[in-house]
C-alpha cells in the first residue's frame, strides 16, 4: 500500500518536472517570437522616417517649382 503511493508520489513529481520543462521550452520559443517581431517593428520605423523625410524633401521640391 505504501509501496503504490510512494510511485504515485514520484510518477506526480515526473509529471510536473516534465511539465516545467515544457513551460521553459514554450517560454524560450515565445521569446525568440517576441524577438523577431522586435526587430521587424524596429525595421518598420526605420522605414517609416525614411519615407517621411523623403516626403518632406518631396513637398520642398514641389514648392520651389511652383515658385519658378
Amino acid at each position: 500500500m505504501l509501496t503504490k503511493k510512494l510511485m504515485a508520489l514520484i510518477f506526480a513529481i515526473g509529471l510536473l518536472v516534465l511539465a516545467c520543462k515544457d513551460t521553459k521550452k514554450e517560454q524560450e520559443e515565445l521569446n525568440q517570437k517576441l524577438e523577431q517581431i522586435e526587430a521587424v517593428e524596429t525595421a518598420l520605423d526605420s522605414t517609416l522616417n525614411a519615407v517621411n523625410e523623403k516626403t518632406e524633401e518631396v513637398e520642398q521640391l514641389i514648392k520651389e517649382l511652383d515658385s519658378i
